[in-house]
């Protein structure tokens, strides 16, 4: 590998009994530069080079205002500086390796004193450059098997969430809506974008304790008895011990929501009964938002509710079912939210009629005029 060393030296014949030290190693280049001035100039045209031998005497600009002036340089793109210097001085000395000099020579020299000190310097910068890459290396890797770790848990919760689409199919169109206003809500917040968008990812896992609810119960058409309805309560329950006992921040947090989501600022809802801030914040957001969605929603045991009448029931709630802060929240970006409402219920319409297209099974026409 081919080094570049710049030999900085206002007296000419020193510069030429260093290029004779290096003559017959047809790796090392030698740049000359009579002053500290010429030099730094040399290296902003060219580039940095792999070695500096430095004379302190120089005039323009001499070694120590160099070694200066490279020293934020050296601390981003490091390579070594030997002084050869004619100032035997201790004082001398300490002052330019205080200065960031890596080794310093005395003239005249001796040949092969120069020639080790050099070598050993250019070993040195070569393993710093194997651990600066390799530290890359290793670096992207690890930002790697983070985004893979990240992915993983992603995608473990989309799976658990939609396991819940296979006991009732509305389900499955609730928990992407919920999920959206969940990001709204709690951005409107001002919570850290990361977790906006952990708030966001999490919250579809909300019900899944439902999986251990019977059929008969979860899609009772009728009026739950109050048995029934202890049963359906301890879904809540269910989904935090289906989500507990993980190091996975996401599957925490979904656990979180899982058990807290049907508490009330009150103090009267349930597993627990906590009270206003007792309740993990994204419990109470995604409370809202399940409400919200649930009662605009026809069930097997109910007719939906109008927008109208949902978002009155919500501004009665505030300061009783719901965290006011979050009611406040909810109703700034609530436009938004009926935005997505309109366009995920238009989206699950219109899949099946594409779908007949697509099949064979109706005309264009035909599917435009069911779409009307």
């Amino acid at each position: 590998m081919r080094r570049t060393v710049y030999v900085a030296d206002d007296v000419p014949t020193n510069i030429e009994l260093v290029e004779a030290v290096f003559r017959s190693d047809p790796d090392i280049v030698i740049k000359k530069a009579c002053d500290g001035g010429e030099l730094l100039d040399a290296m902003q045209k060219d580039g940095f080079p792999d070695l500096i031998i430095l004379d302190l005497m120089m005039p323009v600009m001499d070694g120590f205002e160099v070694l200066k002036k490279l020293k934020d340089v050296r601390a981003r793109n490091y390579f070594p500086i030997v002084v050869l210097s004619a100032l035997t001085d201790k004082q001398s000395i300490i002052n330019a390796l205080s200065m960031g000099a890596d080794d310093y020579v005395t003239k005249p020299f001796f040949v092969e004193e120069l020639k080790a000190r050099v070598y050993n310097m250019l070993k040195l910068k070569e393993r710093d450059e194997f651990l600066n890459t390799s530290l890359d290396v290793m670096e992207s890797n690890l930002l790697e098997k983070l985004k893979m770790l990240e992915h993983t848990q992603l995608e473990i919760v989309v799976r658990l969430g939609k396991a819940s689409e296979f006991r009732d199919d509305e389900t499955g169109r609730h928990i992407e809506r919920i999920a959206d206003y969940v990001g709204l809500i709690a951005g409107e917040m001002h919570m850290h974008n990361d977790h906006v968008m952990m708030m966001k990812y999490a919250s579809p896992m909300h019900d899944v304790g439902k999986i251990g609810v019977p059929d008969s119960i979860l899609l009772k058409p009728g009026k739950l008895t109050e048995d029934e309805f202890k049963i359906i309560k301890l879904h809540t329950v269910i989904g935090g011990k289906i989500l507990s006992g993980t190091t996975l921040p996401l599957l925490e947090l979904a656990r979180e929501i899982a058990l807290s989501h049907h508490e009330r600022w009150d103090g009267s809802g349930y597993p627990l009964g906590l009270k206003g801030d007792d309740i993990p914040i994204s419990g109470r957001v995604v409370a809202i938002t399940d409400v919200f969605d649930a009662l605009t929603s026809a069930r097997v045991y109910k007719a939906a509710w109008s927008v109208e009448k949902a978002l009155n029931y919500i501004k009665e709630q505030r300061e009783k079912q719901f965290d006011p802060d979050i009611v406040d929240a909810f109703f700034v970006v609530a436009e938004k939210i009926m935005q997505i409402k309109q366009f995920k219920t238009d989206e699950h319409i219109a899949k099946p009629i594409i779908q007949q297209v697509l099949d064979g099974d109706i005309s264009v026409g035909e599917a435009v005029e069911r779409w009307r």
